[in-house]
Parts: C-alpha cells; structure tokens; sequence
C-alpha cells in the first residue's frame, strides 16, 4: 500500500489554488475524467476559484462526468421542480451544486449523475450503483471532517457499503431522517481521492489519518487503506503531522532508524528460521529498506513439523514455501528455501548446512545480516543463528558485516538487549501485517499478526519513556508501531565469543 501524499499549503485559499491545478490537469489529461463532488461550505470556495481558472485556461468541461457524493431524502412533495434550461430533476445538493458548478462549468445534465430523492428509494439505489459500474470513478474529492466522518457515514459505518440510504445523525438540522449517499466501498474503488483539510481544528483528525493507527469505527479510516490518496492541506491542519519532537539518528545511545531517511544500496541478508519468523519479527524493517535496497530472505528449514490438518510431510512443505514466497513479494524480497538439513536432526548443525549457508553467502554477500538474537531460546532459532555466524567465516573473509539481531513476540528483549530502534509508519506497518498473514496455514491457528501488532505497539508506548528520555519525562515521538534490534559489527574471520560454540 503507497502512503499518502501530503502536499502542504499555506492558507485555505493556497489550498484551493493547488486542488483547482491537480483537477485541471486531470481534465486535460483525460477530458471525459469521472469525478465525485459534494455539496458542502468546505467546498464553494473550491469550487468558485475552479470556474474561475477554467474560465481563464480555455478548459473545456463539456466532457467531464460528475457524480453527487449524497443528497437529502427530501419528501417530493417539498421538492422544487428543476428550473427551465434543462437541468435534470434532483434534490437541494443537486441544485446547489447545479448553481454553483455544473452550470457555470458548461457540464450537460446527461454527464453527471444524482440521486433523485423524487423517484422510488430501491430504484434509485439500484439505477446509481449501476452507473458506477459502468462508469467508476477517476477523482473523488472529499474534505476533511474533525469528527472522521464521511458525509453522512458517521462512527461505526460500514466500511464496505454500497450506495443507498443511511440514517441522518443530525435530523435537526437537515430536517430529513435519510439520505442518499454513495458507499464509503465506492470510495475506496476510486482510482485517486482527493482530500482537502483547512483549518487548526482538523489537525487532530489529519495526524491521525496520516500517522496513526487504522481504526474501523471511524469512516474517514476507510482511506488509509486506499492505494492513492492526496491530502492538499495548510499549515493548520498539518499542524500535529510530522512535529519536530520526532527523532532519527543518534538519539540516547540508540540508533533511530526512520522512514524519512532510510540506507540505500545496501544487501541484506534476512535469517528466518522458519518459513514465517522473517515477517513476525522483521517485516516492518524489511518493508522500509526494500524500495532502495536488496533484501533476501533465507529460508531455513521447511516448517514441515507445524499442524496443518489433513496433510502430509510434503504437502505441508509445499504449502509453507508457498506462503513465504507470497510474504516476499509482499514486502519486496528474495526468497531463498535452503531445506537445512539439522531441521531434521534435532537442530545439530553440521557441516551439510554449513556448506548450504556459506555457498548463499558468497553468492549475495550481505552488508546487512538479521539473525535471531543470542537469547533466543527456540531450538531451530539458535541452530539458525549459530550456523549463519559460523559460516560467515568461511564465506565471507574480510568482508566487514553488520549484524542485526532481532526479537520476537515468544522471544523478548530485554532491557540492555537492543541498541536499535525503528519505529513503522501505518503503511510500513500494515505490509508487515499482510506479509504475516500471508502465512495463512499459521496465523489460523495462532494469531501471530496480533501477536506482531501487539509487541510492536507495547514498543511503540513504552521505549521512548524507557530508554530515551527517563521515567517521568516527556519522551520523545515514534511511530505507532516500533521494531527493535541490536547491532553488532562482526569480522566474519574474527571468531566472536561465544556465537559459535
């Protein structure tokens, strides 16, 4: 999933310059471009500065297709008939936006779709979610609500709804029990939302939905799982986004390593000892360096010996290589499945797997190598650590390597145990979350995402007081999750005491 691109303004009216160039591009670029607009304040200066530039640009809107976010359920009888010129009949958001918009942008009735609250309920539901069908949508342009709301989709929506009729919480005000509205599903089909946000008292709602967790109660969530969202905003509501209490580098004796300023170029060697250990206790770090860096995962052992019901010995190996080969092209990596032969041998090492290992080394030659981490008291975990480092001497002399030791949620640091922290964006985060699901065999029967989440945000509350500020300080931000590690630097041809015995 791609982060949300924020493109900061200044003021409102900087906002609304720069949302006004991204829909003019877009109508250039494809002159019959589907977009979904709303009735609403937030809006009208929007949409003003639009007609305006159109005006001036010579751009031409005849093509354009349109469609109503919501309109009021509004009784017919109350309903005013459509003004002479032939404009279609519609309800008050419609008239409004037929004033203010599609009128002065020269758009024909025939390219924007509304819903009719004139017409029968179940088949304007039906007439305007096969109209999105047919057409989709290209832009869909919301605003910002400080409650997390989407129109009239408050706390504890449906994240998957389709066009219909919801309940209207604030009846006073809108004088109507009902309405229409598309589906907060529809907007997560949009090819590309644009999101706007103004003023100091969205800067709660706007830090939240940029940097915090996903949170199904709150509809405006449903865009932080939308592949592309951009969130033109000013300084205000970017005010609690990004602030300067956040950390990176050198920091207290730790390294904070973050998604601002991640390495390049850099080889690295990830140790999973089963075929899904990489993702439960790595998969944050490796989905951070592998837009810029090489990442391989080895594959240890087969994981034949984990229960899945119904199958057998090479079945189950086919079904583990398979999961782990789908978690790699999650977090873009390079599975490598080396079947070690002390899996099978009460987790001895000899020189079988030695020679395994030291072969995959001086084919990839790691500057960067993730091992489990010297307390790490599974059996197959310490096999994996022991057999790595001891082949590193042979494969790799005089090769100057980093050694990253991590943890995992059976396997705890403790205090003094990690010298490396990387905190993980929502959407780092959330690839790590996919990646371990991806070993469904697993997670089925134990809740290992949960479990990673879990660890990962425990870290994420506790480190900075802990380790880099001091009980009873104000510590310093990190993301929402974080993972944790220490470094070592390792001579491969030096031995190290007590990593090979």
């Amino acid at each position: 999933m791609a982060p949300m691109r924020i493109v900061p303004a200044s003021d409102e009216e900087h906002v609304h310059r720069k949302l006004v160039t991204l829909l003019l591009a877009a109508v250039v670029e494809k002159p019959d471009v589907v977009v979904s607009v709303f009735a609403g304040n937030p809006a009208y200066g929007l949409y003003r500065m639009l007609v305006e530039r159109a005006a001036a640009e010579e751009v031409d809107f005849g093509r354009v297709r349109f469609v109503v976010f919501d309109e009021l359920a509004v009784p017919a009888a109350s309903l005013r008939p459509p003004p002479a010129g032939g404009a279609a009949a519609g309800g008050p958001f419609r008239a409004v936006l037929q004033e203010r918009l599609f009128g002065p942008l020269g758009v024909p009735a025939e390219r924007i779709a509304s819903f009719d609250p004139s017409a029968d309920p179940a088949a304007e539901t039906a007439r305007i979610r096969g109209w999105l069908d047919l057409a989709g949508v290209d832009i869909a342009l919301l605003s910002v609500d400080s409650r997390g709301h989407v129109g009239f989709h408050t706390a504890g929506a449906a994240l998957d709804s389709a066009a219909g009729l919801i309940a209207v919480e604030n009846r006073a005000r809108w004088g109507v029990d009902r309405a229409f509205s598309l589906g907060l599903a529809d907007l997560g089909r949009a090819t590309h939302v644009l999101l706007f946000a103004c003023g100091k008292n969205l800067a709660e709602v706007v830090q939240r939905l940029t940097e915090g967790g996903f949170d199904p109660g709150q509809p405006v969530s449903v865009l932080q799982r939308h592949p592309r969202v951009t969130l033109v905003a000013d300084r205000g509501a970017l005010s609690q986004v990004n602030q300067a209490g956040r950390i990176s580098g050198f920091h207290a004796g730790f390294y904070i390593l973050d998604a601002a300023s991640p390495p390049k170029g850099r080889t690295v060697l990830v140790v999973s000892p089963h075929p899904d250990d990489a993702a439960i206790s790595a998969g944050g770090t490796m989905a951070l360096l592998t837009p810029a860096n090489r990442v391989v995962t080895a594959v240890m052992t087969t994981g034949h010996r984990s229960f899945i019901p119904g199958t057998r010995r090479e079945e189950r190996i086919a079904i583990r290589e398979r999961e782990a080969a789908q978690e790699a092209r999650v977090l873009g990596a390079e599975p490598r499945f080396l079947r070690l032969p002390f899996y099978d041998a009460n987790s001895e090492v000899t020189g079988g797997d030695l020679d395994i290992l030291a072969e995959l080394l001086a084919e990839i030659r790691p500057d960067w190598l993730f091992i489990p981490h010297r307390k790490d008291s599974h059996p197959a975990h310490q096999a994996s650590r022991r057999a790595v480092l001891e082949a590193a001497k042979r494969a790799l002399p005089g090769r100057d390597v980093e050694v990253w030791s991590y943890e995992g949620p059976w396997a705890l640091f403790g205090r003094g145990d990690f010298d490396t922290i990387v905190p993980l964006p929502r959407e780092t985060f959330e690839k790590k979350a996919e990646a371990i699901r991806a070993h469904a065999s697993q997670v089925s029967r134990t809740p290992f995402d949960v479990a990673a989440e879990s660890l990962a945000r425990l870290r994420s509350a506790l480190v900075p007081e802990a380790e880099l500020a001091g009980f009873g300080a104000q510590p310093p931000r990190l993301e929402p999750w974080v993972e944790l590690f220490r470094r070592e630097g390792v001579r491969p041809e030096a031995p190290s005491t007590g990593e090979t015995e």
